[in-house]
């Protein structure tokens, strides 16, 4: 897990505009939304929206539990997007210096072109999730109200690798960088450390709450 560095992101926000895309009906401002991008060579498979569904669902939960506001999901949670390449284009296309963030800023690129997004936007909170991976080199983060993650965390909600808490920890991490957090600095507990892989048994700090309630995604917080 990694938070998007200010530099990386505006390079990928300026590479991903499209003339002539075509913008999805739009869903009400301060709705967090979340986009499961399918490459051409993968059959649909439903198991990835409905486990998708269940992870933003728990992040939710948390997000309540811990701050006593949640954020908004938009109905229905999870956006499919049929992707216009295979699964070895998003992985071995260049986009940066990083082969790391490769994939899912490949992801990030189209999702922008087709959906009319933008990076940072201050209309929607924006999950985006690929299944493909180049095992071993790929990843995924979050920062300026996005979350970008590759094929083991679309693989994980859908079930398919290993306990959920792992992926519902590593959700809620990232949406702590998509709402202005940074990584903690050691283990302390939070689920900004690496104390999410043993969520449900993490914390926010308060500071890590103040962070976030009067950051700049704190309007979509109720």
């Amino acid at each position: 897990m990694a938070a998007l560095g200010s530099g990386a992101f505006t390079g990928t926000a300026e590479a991903a505009v499209k003339v002539g895309a075509k913008a999805a009906a739009a869903p009400p401002t301060g709705t967090v939304r979340v986009f499961w991008l399918r490459p051409t060579d993968m059959a649909f498979d439903q198991r990835y929206p409905d486990g998708i569904t269940r992870v933003m669902q728990e992040s939710q939960r948390f997000y309540r539990q811990e701050l006593g506001k949640t954020f908004k999901l938009n109905n229905p949670t999870v956006e499919v997007v049929t992707g216009d390449h295979n699964r070895a284009w998003y992985e071995n296309t260049a986009n940066g210096d990083d082969p790391y963030w490769w994939v899912v800023f490949n992801m990030q690129r189209e999702l922008m072109a087709k959906l009319g997004l933008r990076a940072p936007d201050s209309r929607w909170l924006c999950v985006g999730e690929i299944s493909a991976e180049k095992q071993g080199v790929s990843g995924g983060g979050g920062g300026g109200g996005w979350v970008i993650l590759s094929g083991h965390d679309a693989d994980g909600a859908a079930g398919t690798n290993g306990a959920m808490n792992r992926w519902y920890g590593g959700m809620v991490h990232e949406l702590g960088h998509a709402l202005g957090l940074p990584d903690s600095t050691y283990t302390d507990g939070t689920p900004m450390s690496a104390s999410f892989y043993d969520y449900p048994n993490c914390h926010f700090s308060q500071a890590q709450k103040n962070g976030m309630l009067n950051g700049p995604y704190g309007s979509f917080l109720s």
